[in-house]
């Protein structure tokens, strides 16, 4: 009689196992190249994602975006918060068709459908507000009177220079990212791009500051005078036992402290009231400003010309920061009301217009004119001259040195002069 084969389980259940698995593996192959093997999946292995969505979630939103009606952008540039777009490479003579002015701007958040409208004007202070955006990823649209959408797109993709950070504000700093790129949501080696053009998106992002180690300046204060010539007073005018400089300086350094206050990161470009430093040229006072990275700046100065008017002045396409001070310069009585003045418009070595206040023109970089006036100016064509990155500058001629009834006037008002600028400056921050 044969003898029973005993079963070696030990044996057997592996070989199961394995089989098993060859049959899921072909199953697995079978599926993935029947339904999953296609050109739209490679796309989702490795692409730009949006709202911490899959790559085909982020594909689906992208294609469903109104692209029925588009225009074409050719140029951008920034003045202090303000993000201006336009139709033509810019020049300061361009005609407002050239531009976004009095055309409704729609900015709406890919991933939560919101929707926010802008008013644009051809003022380079007043275009995309970037302080007062909500962090998301936008899609950039104009809207006409009748609610009819055109898709803002680029000529060419964007690469560089297209970052810009916000003022602090409740120790928070907005950073905006202005992204135009055709390649933007394909995977690599595609070779088709998802998007048929460069569209225009801004990516909005929101972080803390540690003012104890951020070296990235929300304002600047200076003050008068600043030299632009060798051999001329360090201290300014000097009248009736009143200093210029030393007066000035006094105010800024209040100034200085009020503004800090409001936990904004600020910084005096002069180190002392008398020091010998030059506004034009690389190490000068525009030089600093630049490179501190502010979006505003303050200048304070006093005057000795009668044509001269004591009020606060703005670049000539712009005002809304003076306007905000100087509403409270009128408040505490160093100004008796009438207007705030926007500084002269001059022509440059090429015919087109500029800010003739060197103090205004020479940190508001190309969207004003920097490096283009003088011999002079040109001293700071290395990082002025195509800076698209504009300071936004407001020179505050507080009084008349030589005019006894101004001066007395601004002693009465000085120990409250830093508070009503400070006062103003927040206010603007604020969009009150």
């Amino acid at each position: 009689m044969a003898k029973k084969r005993k079963i070696r389980y030990d044996r057997l259940i592996p070989l199961a196992i394995l089989a098993l698995l060859v049959v899921y593996l072909i199953l697995s192959l079978l599926i993935h190249l029947l339904f999953g093997g296609g050109k739209d999946n490679k796309k989702d292995e490795k692409i730009y994602t949006l709202c911490n969505l899959s790559a085909k979630k982020t594909l689906a939103l992208v294609n469903k975006e109104d692209r029925q009606n588009v225009a074409m952008l050719k140029d951008y540039n920034f003045y202090g918060e303000s993000m201006n777009l336009y139709y033509d490479v810019y020049n300061r003579e361009m005609s407002s068709e050239k531009t976004l002015d009095g055309q409704t701007l729609a900015l709406i958040d890919m991933c939560s459908g919101e929707e926010t409208k802008l008013t644009m004007s051809r003022e380079v202070d007043r275009g995309i507000d970037i302080g007062s955006l909500k962090p998301g990823f936008y899609a950039v649209y104009t809207v006409s009177e009748d609610g009819f959408h055109t898709r803002l797109y680029f000529e060419k993709s964007i690469y560089s220079d297209n970052i810009v950070h916000s003022v602090t504000r409740n120790g928070k700093r907005t950073t905006v990212e202005l992204i135009a790129n055709k390649k933007l949501f394909d995977a690599e080696g595609a070779e088709e791009s998802v998007l048929d053009q460069a569209y225009l998106y801004l990516k909005v992002t929101s972080e803390d500051v540690d003012l104890a180690n951020e070296t990235e300046y929300d304002v600047a204060i200076v003050t008068a005078p600043a030299l632009t010539t060798e051999g001329v007073s360090l201290v300014g005018e000097e009248y009736n036992g009143y200093v210029e400089a030393k007066e000035l300086w006094d105010v800024a350094e209040k100034l200085k402290q009020n503004l800090e206050a409001y936990d904004l990161k600020v910084i005096m470009l002069k180190d002392e009231f008398d020091q010998n430093i030059m506004y034009y040229g690389t190490g000068g006072v525009a030089y600093k400003a630049y490179k501190s990275g502010v979006k505003n700046l303050i200048y304070l100065d006093m005057t000795t010309d009668d044509n001269y008017i004591e009020t606060v002045y703005s670049s000539y396409c712009s005002e809304r920061l003076a306007r905000s001070i100087y509403e409270e310069l009128v408040e505490i009585g160093l100004y008796e009301g009438g207007e705030l003045a926007q500084s002269y418009q001059e022509t440059d070595g090429d015919g087109g217009p500029v800010d003739e206040a060197y103090e205004i023109r020479e940190t508001g970089g190309k969207v004003i004119g920097a490096a283009t006036y003088s011999e002079y100016s040109r001293q700071n064509s290395s990082f002025a001259l195509n800076n698209i990155h504009g300071i936004n500058t407001v020179k505050i001629v507080t009084s008349n040195i030589w005019s006894s009834a101004s001066m007395e006037k601004w002693t009465q008002c000085k120990d409250r002069v830093a508070e009503a600028i400070t006062k103003g400056y927040i206010n603007f921050l604020n969009h009150q």
